[in-house]
């Protein structure tokens, strides 16, 4: 940041402060539709949440939204998730159908 201001240039803004501004509020979003409203115990069963979503979604984020297979199985490689969720997801408490309903519930608690 010193250097920036110092020798004039807008790196510390461009690098920093605006990625920072633009991408919290969308991590945020994410982060508590993946644990919020789950169990606080060790149950890798109950204390995650896979939110189901779209494919650019699962694309972009690396298939993280199939979060609860990601914590019971971490060694899984993520193009591997789908198919792990096909075989994991009737022992799962929760499964939700999209990040909006699930933030959208949380507000609503």
């Amino acid at each position: 940041m010193a250097i920036s201001i110092a020798v004039g240039q807008p790196w510390f803004f461009l690098y920093w402060l605006l990625p920072l501004l633009v991408g919290q509020p969308i991590l945020r979003f994410i982060l508590l539709a993946e644990h919020t409203g789950c169990t606080l115990d060790a149950n890798l069963l109950t204390n995650t949440r896979t939110t189901l979503t779209l494919w650019p979604a699962r694309f972009f984020m690396w298939n993280m939204p199939f979060h609860a297979e990601h914590h019971l199985y971490a060694s899984i490689p993520f193009h591997a998730l789908p198919k792990a969720h096909q075989q994991l997801s009737k022992h799962f408490t929760y499964i939700e159908s999209g990040y909006l309903k699930v933030n959208w519930d949380i507000v609503a608690k």
